[in-house]
């Protein structure tokens, strides 16, 4: 590892300069700085929490370094629905920041090998709690599932009362279904 720093910052002048301590996961969907909860495999809200004791890069096009963030284990409805809650307010800049960068591409999830090993045992338990065989879900279809998943669980809890709610749930439905056949072809090659 080759982590630069000055008194303001720690950076890396490259993804490469950050191994073989960590192993960089570029992130395009903020769901991807949470986990499932202990033993659990149904992809739903209440089985996420923050991975503890994440760091992550944030890649710098004017200087063209990647600075190192420590991550603040914000929850879900702050994170990634960015929804007003009993401790949130609605409104934060941090958050906004994080959520652009996000979506520009610009930042890697720095999983250490414990913590890659802890990603490959969860997404053993999803698949095989899903399917009851031995099998191991793709990293991005297990995002896609769980950003459906969170999706519909969020509508059928602020939007039973719409028109056109057993469609949109209908829909929902088809997606996640979709998406596990992929899971379940991808296995079996």
């Amino acid at each position: 590892m080759n982590l630069q720093s000055s008194d303001i910052s720690k950076w890396f002048d490259s993804l490469e300069d950050t191994k073989p301590e960590y192993a960089p996961v570029k992130v395009w969907n903020t769901l991807q700085f949470f986990r499932m909860k202990g033993r659990t495999s149904v992809l739903m809200a209440d089985n996420l929490e923050p991975i503890p004791g994440l760091q992550y890069v944030v890649f710098s096009p004017k200087e063209n370094r990647y600075y190192l963030k420590e991550s603040r284990e914000w929850d879900l409805n702050r994170l990634y629905f960015y929804r007003r809650s009993l401790d949130f307010s609605g409104d934060d800049t941090s958050v906004e920041q994080l959520q652009r960068y996000v979506y520009d591409g610009n930042v890697w999830l720095l999983f250490t090998p414990a913590m890659v090993e802890d990603m490959k045992a969860m997404l053993a338990r999803v698949y095989n709690g899903h399917y009851k065989n031995e099998g191991t879900l793709d990293y991005r279809t297990y995002i896609a599932l769980l950003e459906n998943s969170l999706k519909l669980e969020d509508y059928k809890e602020y939007g039973s009362n719409l028109t056109g709610f057993k469609t949109v749930c209908n829909q929902f439905d088809e997606t996640i279904k979709a998406l596990w056949s992929v899971a379940h072809n991808k296995e079996k090659k």
